[in-house]
């Protein structure tokens, strides 16, 4: 019995460490024709390692089911570059692909990445995450609002694509979370 019990300890603690990311705040609201996101996390990891999973724009597909492709087109500077990405959208029985170029700007704990619409089936967006070091921890304040380029139906498609904009961000952060701590190993 005791063996059991020291497996069970060892399972939650597992667990426990595989569940870190705390959220701390999460509102999606549909305003203005966008589709706006507001998200403040903490993940158990270092900025740096955040970082260094969110500049692998190849490993995008990793990190969200949604996205098919991501490619950087070319480096306009050291700090700038656009970004190719194509992603699976569903709003319920509706899906289509959704291609989409931005225009990325890195700095030090700053990526902030705006739509270009004549390149993309997007009418509209812009997307900003900031790291906040804390420690081995870090603080992720996210924001994105888009609207697409093509029709979604408000009264089933606006709720549907509100969940699927929070759940799916949450979830990239996790698997960020997941493949930076992985990387440490």
């Amino acid at each position: 019995m005791k063996g059991r019990f020291s497996w069970l300890l060892v399972g939650l603690a597992w667990f426990g460490a595989a569940q870190a990311l705390e959220i701390e705040h999460v509102e999606s609201k549909y305003q203005d024709k966008q589709y706006r996101l507001a998200l403040t996390l903490v993940l158990d990891v270092s900025a740096e390692r955040v970082q260094a999973v969110l500049r692998d724009y190849r490993n995008y597909p990793r990190l969200d089911a949604r996205i098919l492709e991501a490619n950087v087109l070319r480096r306009e500077s050291p700090e700038v570059l656009l970004l190719y990405t194509k992603l699976h959208a569903c709003f319920g029985v509706f899906c289509r692909n959704v291609k989409r170029v931005e225009r990325v700007q890195e700095r030090s704990d700053d990526l902030q990445a705006v739509v270009l619409p004549e390149q993309s089936e997007v009418s509209s967006g812009e997307t900003r995450t900031q790291l906040t070091p804390l420690g081995a921890r870090t603080r992720i304040t996210y924001t994105s609002g888009i609207a697409p380029g093509f029709w979604i139906p408000p009264f089933v498609g606006r709720p549907l694509m509100l969940r699927t904009l929070r759940e799916a961000s949450i979830e990239l952060f996790r698997n960020v979370e997941r493949q930076a701590q992985d990387a440490k190993r």
